[in-house]
């Protein structure tokens, strides 16, 4: 956290909506004043504090409160019961194309626009130029909203929404939609806003995004903390969580000892079963094993496992992250038609290598997952036969500037029990 004093203090912050059958309970409720409404609570004594100057993510499933959480931040929701404070001017994006009608013209609604952000009309006077060459709309400013196209509605609307100043940010999903391209160039000025000094709080279920911009990150569930903490961790905890849900259903005593782990040190595993990863080691060019490599050295990621499956073909893949978990770069044997066995059960215990002739990262600390998994056509969760997050930890150092592109096709090497067979690429149509 960037500073001491809160820009943002959370307290037993508790919000239950009233939920009725009909309209006609709503009446006989306000005429009788017998209660006919089921309660529902969307929050339920949420605690939590944002320093000024920090990026803090919120994440959780659709229904877990997090809009209700942004709305009554921002100051366009009641809550129940508690106490909020938020400190500074506070600019927040919860609905794009707030105050835009679309009988006026793109540069009246940038107008109207920023109005419902919170900006002076003399803020907008002053931005609307870069407002315009932002949405890359010029030809087009002064021609009615109902007009456009809805890529184009998009553009005016984020390019406006953007251009705010605050103190006190608050992004929801908004930047979510629109084409990769502008989406891209959005979050590019979201990066900066990040990076300005003010205090962010950042709503997406992009969880990658969300561990690469944020300081900490809030979990919310059913209306519950699930968690606090460093982004990397929860993030992870959250992503164990959403695999687990996805073949377990409700929750178990032992995914929650899973998601305590991946809260203590960001690393958990799925499945295991059948086929498991029993250890995974980095060696360098002489095959000694190695935690630190330099810029352009080769390094052998070795994976051991054991165990016995009958599934056909089972490919191997191996992902590595920098140390706040956005992903480098990675390798699935599939993609070459490579696979641990070539049509026949696969049983026993062996080694398989993945070999990266030059490492071509930046200094720091990074991780190698690895995976085992069945080809399947659709991909399913189902398809893991082990997954390992975190699996290794090691470290670059450069001698100097060096490139930061990955520019390698790792090859994949069998050995002891089976051979691996590289039968060509899957037939066409058939690819994951």
């Amino acid at each position: 956290m960037q500073g001491h004093e809160p820009a943002i203090r959370v307290r037993e912050l508790t919000k239950v909506y009233k939920l009725y059958s009909s309209p006609r309970d709503l009446v006989l409720e306000v005429l009788t004043r017998k209660p006919r409404h089921r309660p529902f609570p969307a929050l339920r004594e949420v605690s939590f504090e944002v320093a000024k100057g920090e990026v803090f993510g919120i994440i959780g499933r659709n229904g877990a409160g997090k809009s209700t959480l942004l709305r009554i931040l921002a100051g366009t929701l009641d809550h129940t019961s508690g106490d909020v404070s938020v400190r500074g001017r506070v600019a927040a994006i919860l609905d794009l194309g707030a105050g835009f009608h679309p009988a006026y013209t793109g540069r009246e609604n940038v107008y109207m626009g920023g109005l419902c952000l919170g900006m002076s009309r003399e803020e907008i006077e002053a931005k609307i130029d870069s407002i315009i060459a932002f949405s890359e709309l010029e030809p087009f400013i002064d021609q009615p909203l109902k007009t456009y196209s809805s890529g184009m509605r998009a553009r005016l609307t984020f390019a406006t929404a953007i251009s705010v100043e605050p103190e006190v940010f608050i992004i929801d999903e908004a930047l979510a939609a629109g084409d990769g391209y502008f989406v891209n160039k959005c979050m590019g000025r979201v990066r900066q806003i990040c990076e300005s000094g003010a205090t962010v709080l950042f709503v997406s279920h992009n969880v990658l995004l969300t561990a690469e911009l944020c300081d900490r990150v809030l979990w919310l569930d059913a209306g519950r903390v699930k968690a606090l903490g460093e982004s990397p961790n929860v993030v992870k905890a959250y992503e164990y969580d959403v695999w687990r849900r996805t073949g377990e259903g409700a929750p178990g005593a032992h995914r929650q000892a899973g998601i305590d782990a991946a809260l203590r040190s960001g690393e958990y595993q799925l499945g295991g079963g059948e086929v498991r990863i029993r250890s995974v080691r980095l060696l360098d060019e002489a095959g000694a094993e190695r935690q630190v490599f330099r810029n352009g050295e080769p390094m052998r990621i070795v994976v051991a496992w054991e165990g016995a499956t009958a599934a056909p073909r089972i490919w191997a893949g191996f992902r590595v992250d920098n140390s706040r978990s956005v992903v480098v770069t990675g390798f699935e044997s599939w993609e070459r038609g490579e696979f641990l066995n070539g049509g026949e059960p696969l049983e026993g215990a062996g080694e398989l290598e993945f070999l990266i002739p030059q490492l071509h990262l930046g200094q720091g600390d990074y991780f190698v997952s690895c995976s085992l998994r069945r080809y399947e056509v659709p991909p399913t969760n189902d398809s893991i036969l082990h997954y390992v997050e975190k699996a290794i930890r090691f470290t670059v150092k450069r001698d100097h500037l060096g490139n930061l592109s990955f520019p390698y096709e790792p090859t994949v090497v069998m050995r002891e029990a089976g051979v691996l067979t590289a039968p060509g690429p899957p037939p066409e149509g058939t690819r994951p």
